[in-house]
């Protein structure tokens, strides 16, 4: 392994205004990484740096031209680089190797073509590295799965080769890449190349067939809401073990799973949630926050490590606080405001009543305002505590149209030819597993006899079996919801009425 040589050590400090010499990164940006390479095979360039360091030339470089041959390569520019994030603002200082290399460009030590250069000789020759939030997956045919975009990238069995061999280990690989496969990579910030090797462990095995993708983790009964529309009914006081929940996610993660829904009750009463959230990292999953929102303070934000919060927000103030209590729609969007200055990528459920129908437009707009990525509105199941309430409840031809505002998807599907839940399992606070919160009357078993196991219990059910089967817009809808159906073949009313069929015109 080469040791940097000046630039590896002083780059940063010398340049980085964002520089902190206890900090520990497995990744660093493509400038260092460029800098370094290059003053190993070209001695000049440490002279040049220690020429120009006292005077910190580079300060009003325009930085456009580093930003095409570098940048827009560089692994951190959609994931974590402020300069990035900042790049309408001018005042905001770039990262200590762009700046160094704007110094070199500034006194004409080396111009832009012979860092072109420098890059396209670098990422054949450098240790090529998967992105650490990037990770193979085995479905039912090869994919790549960025976790914090959660995009999801088919592959054929030539190019998933090949990134068996990118753990940052084997020099020169770049060499034998396609050129724009490789460039691709690059651009969409899932792959690192790095002037010396720093090894990742990439592991896989085959999924089940059919893939199970998506875990919702009930972590706890417990809950500090008392919505009137809960299917779950009472609150409880049960709670999933921390030793079952990390055993869990393990398993999952060895099963090709992608993300993790993490639910309650409200999962930040999970006892053990502090040490369950400082675990989460350890794992090649997305975790999705399904909660209230009532306790997303700064405290509890700042030291977060999901990627995503989904909150539960049912219309403005009114129709909001008539199904989750006076004073809860305050607390919720002032949660949901400050996850999104935290960075969360932001998601919204929202259930539709007769309370908040003439709220939904203008929820809508202050979502996107809010910058929430995806927004979801479905109609509640007549169970729990919702059964009570039946003035509340509203008929599925009125409802279906404020369906159509929501926005934002984040499904995987890997076809179309099943009903809901193909690839989606819960497994409950009592630790048993089943189709989902819905169906918990039915476990398919417990989590100790093997997720997988419980996995292949389930019924997969066929939408050329569903009694609605002829209808054109069934690829679309592809049955609705099994549960809110009956729980066997019928059609769902609220999917019928929303693409304005009759639903008896399938009965036999």
């Amino acid at each position: 392994m080469f040791i940097g040589g000046k630039v590896r050590l002083n780059l940063c400090r010398t340049w980085c205004d964002y520089y902190k010499a206890d900090r520990k990164e497995g990744e660093r940006c493509l400038a260092h990484e460029l800098l370094s390479f290059w003053e190993f095979r070209e001695p000049r360039v440490a002279s040049a740096l220690a020429a120009i360091s006292a005077k910190k030339f580079g300060e009003n470089y325009d930085y456009e031209i580093l930003r095409c041959l570098i940048c827009h390569f560089c692994v951190f520019r959609k994931h974590g680089c402020d300069f990035a994030a900042h790049s309408a603002d001018s005042e905001f200082s770039p990262c200590g190797a762009l700046k160094a290399l704007g110094g070199l460009l500034v006194v004409g030590a080396f111009s832009a073509s012979e860092v072109r250069q420098t890059w396209d000789e670098f990422k054949k020759a450098g240790y090529l590295r998967l992105a650490e939030h990037v990770s193979l997956r085995r479905l039912e045919s090869p994919f790549l799965y960025d976790r914090s975009a959660d995009d999801l990238y088919e592959l054929n069995e030539e190019a998933f080769s090949f990134l068996e061999r990118c753990d940052g280990a084997n020099p020169g690989w770049g060499a034998k890449a396609d050129p724009e496969f490789l460039n691709f990579l690059f651009r969409e910030s899932l792959m690192a190349c790095m002037w010396e090797p720093y090894r990742r462990q990439l592991s896989w095995r085959p999924s089940p067939i059919p893939s199970w993708r998506y875990l919702e983790l009930m972590l706890t009964e417990r809950c500090n809401s008392r919505c009137v529309h809960c299917y779950l009914g009472e609150a409880g006081t049960a709670d999933l073990p921390l030793a079952d929940t990390l055993a869990i996610l393990q398993e999952f993660e060895e099963l090709q799973g992608l993300r993790v829904l993490l639910s309650g009750g409200e999962p930040l009463l999970y006892p053990w949630w502090g040490e369950l959230n400082q675990r989460l990292p350890e794992f090649e999953l997305r975790f999705v926050l399904l909660t209230n929102g009532l306790l997303l303070t700064p405290e509890i934000l700042k030291g977060l490590k999901v990627q995503e919060i989904q909150v539960s927000l049912d219309g403005l103030e009114s129709g909001h606080d008539l199904l989750r209590g006076v004073g809860s729609w305050a607390r919720v969007t002032a949660g949901l405001k400050a996850a999104r200055e935290f960075g969360f990528d932001l998601s919204v459920a929202t259930m539709i009543h007769a309370g908040n129908l003439q709220e939904l437009e203008e929820l809508g707009r202050l979502l996107q305002k809010w910058q929430v990525k995806e927004w979801s509105l479905d109609v509640p199941c007549a169970t729990g505590r919702w059964s009570a309430h039946p003035e509340l409840w509203v008929a599925p031809a009125v409802a279906a149209p404020f369906m159509e505002l929501g926005f934002g998807s984040s499904s995987h599907s890997s076809d179309e030819d099943f009903a809901c839940g193909h690839h989606l399992a819960a497994v409950l606070p009592s630790g048993k597993v089943a189709k989902c919160g819905l169906y918990a009357y039915q476990p398919l078993g417990l989590w100790q006899e093997g997720l997988e196991v419980c996995w292949r219990r389930l019924f997969h059910i066929p939408l050329k079996d569903l009694e609605c089967a002829p209808c054109p817009h069934l690829r679309v809808c592809r049955g609705g919801c099994r549960y809110r159906a009956g729980g066997g073949l019928a059609p769902d009313p609220v999917m019928c009425a929303r693409y304005g069929v009759n639903p008896t015109r399938f009965v036999k």
